[in-house]
């Protein structure tokens, strides 16, 4: 048994000052005093106790331009398990796999050393009658959420728009949750021809190709084709002004759609594809503009944003260097998945958003709309993955002190107003104090649905 006593507990709508009693991984009881003897006990006087964090947009060992995001789910989870991080759901693209099932066989055998809970989404690159016809039996294997790109047609990993509608409507009949990644692929495509035919290829014009026109068109026709199905839909990524007031709209209107945004959009400006090292900033969206990250922020306030995740895709700084000169050959992502639970945590101790929104948007709403039913909450019954975090522990973040496979961050230097001591995962101690004490292989698949 283990006992956090005195902390300030973040449940869903307030802050209580409650011990919590765990066992057998669950949370067995809450309440203002708890006494027993023969146990466990942390003292979270002064901290604040929240549910363990959960990123819904993670891309371990995944392919890319000729190599693979340098994170796997080994690394990866280690190092979100430092973070604050119980629980993530990877995407696994379906490529030459036969079968869902055996890409999701393919990628447990890859996720068996994982140090945290996991689960995937799976995101489809073709429509095929064999496919759609599995998507009846996705639940038997854990997975209810599936990722549709209207971008990377090059790529042959683009979903046309007659196939967008096709795949919701199946979803639909299954109750499976459509995640788009919304952009204009005309747009962008055309852009990029040009600049290569006047040779304008550093690595401002990735942002100049897709610019937030393209992020916003992508969006409206998102919308548009959901509506048409009357079927809901999650929109990844959000990085523009205009795509964020668009949803915001349609659920104004009763639509049902969902709107994800990470922390380099909240953080960053397209400047930083003025600096020196604009290659490690390339990533899909793009960084946008300042009057788009402050449309980001009004809509985490008023709660048109319902998550937040990190999108993380790392890579070698010898590999982002590929598109020094020119952006096309600069593999997409950044690195995030230890940033973004103390990023949100930072805002909340600044009071810029509250805690209970931190917890919301990182553990409570991923855990409601991807149906990890045991997961996202402080409560009786649930898993005992739980964050203590000290408000009052200012650090500064430095990827030497990382156990990812990164040898650069975005976020370096960060300076955070506060820390995440403790780390619980079903019960047991994961970190604590600067120290990792998580179990290779600890890490439990997640079957959602």
């Amino acid at each position: 048994m283990l006992v956090i006593k005195n902390g300030f507990v973040v449940l869903n709508d307030k802050i209580v000052k409650k011990d919590i009693l765990i066992d057998d991984e669950k949370i067995i009881d809450i309440k203002d005093c708890i006494d027993i003897d023969n146990v466990t006990v942390i003292d979270a006087t002064d901290k604040i106790v929240l549910p363990g964090g959960i990123d819904i947009h993670t891309h371990f060992h995944m392919a890319f331009g000729g190599t693979y995001s340098s994170d796997d789910y080994e690394s990866g989870s280690l190092a979100a398990s430092t973070k604050g991080i119980t629980t993530y759901l990877d995407y696994a693209i379906l490529k030459q796999e036969p079968t869902i099932n055996d890409l999701i066989n393919d990628k447990l055998k890859l996720a068996k050393n994982s140090y945290v809970d996991y689960g995937f989404h799976v995101a489809l690159t073709r429509s095929d009658d064999a496919i759609l016809d599995e998507l009846k039996y996705a639940k038997d294997y854990g997975v209810s959420s599936f990722k549709c790109f209207m971008v990377y047609k090059k790529e042959n990993m683009m979903i046309s728009d007659e196939q967008l509608k096709k795949i919701l409507l199946k979803a639909k009949q299954y109750d499976l949750l459509i995640n788009v990644h919304a952009e204009d692929v005309d747009m962008i495509d055309n852009n990029i021809d040009a600049f290569v035919k006047n040779n304008m290829l550093n690595n401002y014009y990735h942002y100049l190709s897709r610019p937030e026109e393209a992020e916003y068109l992508g969006v409206l026709k998102a919308l548009k084709i959901a509506k048409e199905a009357n079927a809901p839909i999650y929109i990844v990524h959000n990085a523009c002004k205009d795509g964020i007031l668009a949803i915001k709209k349609a659920k104004q209107e009763g639509q049902i759609v969902y709107a994800e945004t990470c922390p380099q959009y909240l953080n960053f400006t397209c400047d930083v594809y003025k600096k020196n090292d604009s290659y490690n900033y390339v990533c899909s969206p793009a960084i946008k503009g300042k009057q788009s990250q402050d449309a980001l922020w009004d809509a985490i306030k008023d709660h048109t944003i319902d998550t937040v995740a990190t999108d993380h895709c790392p890579f070698q700084l010898k590999e982002k260097l590929w598109g020094k000169d020119d952006f096309r050959k600069t593999p997409n992502g950044c690195d995030g998945i230890e940033n973004l639970y103390p990023y949100m945590l930072d805002k909340a101790n600044k009071k810029i958003i509250s805690y209970v929104d931190a917890a919301r948007l990182v553990s409570y709403n991923p855990a409601q709309i991807f149906k990890l039913k045991n997961k996202g909450e402080i409560a009786i019954g649930k898993d005992a993955d739980i964050i203590i975090y000290n408000p009052n522990r200012p650090i500064t973040f430095d990827i030497k002190n990382s156990l990812s496979n990164c040898d650069y961050s975005i976020w370096q230097d960060y300076q955070y107003s506060g820390t995440i001591e403790t780390t619980i995962l079903r019960g047991k101690i994961i970190y604590d104090n600067n120290q990792s004490c998580a179990i290779k292989g600890y890490g439990k698949y997640i079957k959602r649905g």
